[in-house]
């Protein structure tokens, strides 16, 4: 019997959802989803914290950097730490280019911030707050008279919801604009944000979910009520009195010649791409370390850099307060976000991380004990790095002191109210089943299997000190939980409507159901009946992959001839623009033809391999498919992401029936398996 290969969960979160399907690399750090391992910082801990000066913490910074398993993954790396308006810590390592060996200048080296950018633009709206020129509780769309927002809530959105993540939109993550904006290569603010005006779904305010939108529009907000350029406004505000001299949002000859080269997971160079919009709030800003210290001593000094102050000291404590939580695990403040949680070791910290394709970084705040640190990245392969530095870094100078934590029993019935399957907001691919155990809920996830203790009514901590948080919806009954899935809130799933013609004991029911639940695959309300035996369209097959990342569907114009007016063409377009579809010889996509078998595992196999990371699966096969097709064909039988449709024969070869049409019951097995085997359902 042919064995079967099961797909790398260890980056079972860059699969279908941030980094492979661009619902968004501006998120929080990529490695807080990883798989963790043992990370080096193990052998750089010490029995007694030693005190925190220039010294010590060059002295952990190049041990850290020393170690043979950090080095083996580094193209380069930028580190900062400060401490009571001091500078302990600016220090490149590795290179800024590794063909030409050009080493990582601290002071002059440019690295992509990525969302740490979204520090910097709250910063910008706390200092219009405090002028009164903007208010927390306003209306956004009184500052964005040429932004369009449908509000199917109650409540308005508001100046702090955009702050705190909790808008309630449905897309959160846009990257892409119709041709028509582009205006001489650019996008502007105000025209990124016209075409891509959002929903508000739920009730401003409730639930957390990363807003990369939210805060596309402080920026505009800002450019608005200071009737400046929003780059020029803080260039002014912000960078000039920080002296920060290096730091930047335009793209221009000057930043080219000093930024670093990001590389791939291979340590390949990744061409120069531009922001989308030129100008990104979210996600813009070049910097140096030098220039961060800089911004991380001005907000730790509560607002002062020298005799120049950005904030008013009160307006700098409440940035830095928690201003979200989930049932008393702290999310969010005014332009930071309180992660990593289990990583703190009893010290308050906020911080704030960054994804770009080539850049990793994470920045963070202790603000009790007045100390700060940066660490970014120049390759994917070092992503991992981020977490670990600061691991390292806080077991080093801040051990984590033994402390009881007190059990809450919760009666076994209690616990059956939080079994389900969730979902998270941000990435629908993102699946957590939790079931109830004796006096502890069990959860399976992207991350393996986990035992949740309860220390409180809706507050649990797995073996790792992990805090999981559920909360309640209007019906006072459980609605949603964070948990490893940082980037968003999860909701509760209802099980799915049963299907007239899918009944108990139909070989397909539980992929069927499975997908169902999920809401990405034959979750209509209005239909009774799935139609398992019926082909499933090209258009409509790829159309799931954009539905399992929740990403806005493009508005772009489609790569395909005969796709301009189509209802999918949106969906079909961020598939095209990932590069797992190319098409026919034509030009036409053939949206409305049934796919079939072999076309469908090429599509697959593709995306597996953008977004897994996935390689060859060899598997003998008693029917050959089409030449372009074989090795995705064997990669779907040696994965076992098919159903019964696929029969072995005496010898050991499967016959995947490579030219039939695929029907709908098959490819919900096939997206019903590539998910379980991610995730390890």
């Amino acid at each position: 019997m042919m064995k079967r290969k099961s797909l790398n969960r260890s980056r079972a979160l860059h699969v279908l959802c941030a980094s492979v399907l661009a619902a968004s690399l501006l998120s929080v750090p990529a490695g807080v989803f990883a798989e963790t391992s043992p990370s080096p910082a193990s052998a750089l801990q010490q029995s007694a914290a030693p005190e925190l000066n220039a010294a010590q913490v060059q002295a952990f910074a190049d041990s850290y950097f020393a170690q043979p398993e950090v080095a083996a993954k580094l193209a380069g790396a930028l580190a900062v730490v400060v401490k009571d308006g001091k500078v302990l810590l600016n220090a490149g390592y590795g290179y800024a280019d590794l063909a030409t060996k050009k080493k990582v200048d601290p002071d002059r080296t440019l690295f992509r911030m990525a969302s740490i950018t979204k520090s910097v633009t709250a910063t910008a709206v706390m200092q219009l707050v405090e002028q009164e020129k903007i208010s927390l509780n306003d209306d956004i769309t009184a500052y964005m008279p040429g932004v369009k927002i449908v509000n199917e809530a109650d409540s308005p959105v508001t100046v702090e919801h955009l702050l705190t993540h909790t808008t309630g939109f449905d897309y959160t993550d846009v990257n892409s604009v119709p041709p028509h904006v582009v205006q001489n290569g650019e996008v502007s603010l105000e025209d990124f944000l016209r075409v891509n005006g959002p929903s508000v779904v739920r009730t401003p305010g409730d639930v957390y979910r990363y807003d990369n939108l939210a805060s596309s529009m402080q920026g505009y907000i800002v450019q608005q009520v200071s009737k400046q350029p929003f780059e020029e406004y803080v260039e002014e505000h912000i960078f000039d009195p920080l002296e920060m001299k290096n730091s930047a949002f335009r793209m221009d000859r000057d930043v080219l010649a000093n930024l670093a080269t990001g590389y791939n997971a291979d340590q390949k160079p990744i061409d120069v791409y531009p922001n989308m919009p030129t100008i990104a709030p979210e996600g813009g800003m070049f910097a140096s370390g030098a220039d961060m210290a800089n911004f991380l001593i001005a907000h730790l000094n509560k607002g002062q850099f020298g005799s120049t102050r950005i904030l008013e000291e009160a307006t700098a404590k409440l940035m830095h307060e928690i201003h979200y939580d989930a049932a008393g695990v702290p999310l969010m403040s005014y332009g930071f976000e309180s992660f990593l949680q289990s990583s703190h070791n009893g010290q308050n910290v906020i911080g704030k991380g960054g994804d770009l394709a080539g850049y990793h970084s994470w920045l963070w705040l202790l603000p009790e004990q007045n100390v700060g640190g940066l660490i970014v990245v120049n390759s994917d392969a070092s992503e991992s790095v981020r977490e670990q530095f600061f691991d390292a870094f806080m077991d080093h100078f801040y051990p984590k002191k033994s402390e009881q934590v007190e059990a809450f029993p919760i009666e076994q019935a209690q616990l059956l109210r939080f079994e389900g399957t969730y979902r998270s907001l941000r990435s629908p691919v993102i699946a957590t089943q939790v079931t109830a155990g004796q006096g502890e809920l069990l959860v399976k996830d992207a991350l393996g299997d986990h035992k949740l203790k309860p220390v409180g009514p809706m507050r649990f901590v797995d073996e790792d000190g992990k805090p999981a948080a559920f909360m309640l919806g209007e019906d006072g009954e459980v609605a949603y939980l964070y948990y490893t899935a940082m980037d968003s809130m999860s909701e509760k799933l209802p099980k799915p409507a049963v299907y007239e013609d899918v009944e108990n004991g139909h070989p397909y029911a539980e992929d069927i159901y499975f997908l169902s639940q999920l809401q990405v695959f034959g979750h209509d309300a209005d239909h009774t009946e799935f139609r398992p035996e019926e082909p499933i369209t090209r258009a409509e097959f790829v159309s799931i992959i954009t539905l399992l990342s929740g990403e806005k569907p493009s508005e772009s114009v489609s790569s395909f001839k005969d796709m301009q007016d189509h209802p999918l063409a949106g969906y079909v377009q961020n598939v095209a623009n990932m590069g797992a579809i190319a098409g026919m010889p034509s030009g036409n996509f053939e949206p409305d033809r049934a796919i079939t078998r072999q076309e469908a595992a090429v599509i697959i196999y593709r995306t597996a391999r953008l977004s897994l990371g996935a390689t060859a699966v060899p598997a003998e096969l008693g029917v050959k498919p089409a030449v372009w097709a074989d090795e995705a064909v064997q990669f779907m039988v040696g994965a076992g992401l098919h159903g019964s449709d696929v029969t072995v024969d005496a010898n050991g070869a499967a016959n995947y029936r490579p030219t039939d049409t695929l029907l709908r019951k098959e490819a919900a097995a096939i997206y019903s398996r590539l998910i379980q085997q991610i995730f390890g359902f």
